[in-house]
């Protein structure tokens, strides 16, 4: 079964939230995630967002964030929401 990519730019966060999930376990587990291939996939995306293109920023980041331990990872973030 393929797990669906998870939207978080739906959720409205404030401030504060989004620093609690940036500094929790789990929120420092997937930036690590992000940075394994060199930040690439990350600056691509950024690239992309910069542009308005949300499908390109997607694409850039779907190889990190489609693994098993991605997907667990953003469960988590978002039952702490």
């Amino acid at each position: 079964m393929e797990e669906e990519f998870q939207d978080f730019s739906k959720i409205p966060l404030r401030k504060e939230q989004i620093s609690r999930i940036l500094t929790s376990p789990e929120g420092q587990a997937l930036i690590r995630m992000l940075q394994r291939d060199g930040g690439k996939g990350l600056r691509e995306a950024s690239e992309s967002l910069r542009r308005g293109d949300a499908s390109g920023a997607r694409a850039a980041l779907s190889p990190l964030l489609e693994t098993p331990e991605s997907v667990r990872l953003a469960d988590q973030l978002q039952k702490k929401l």
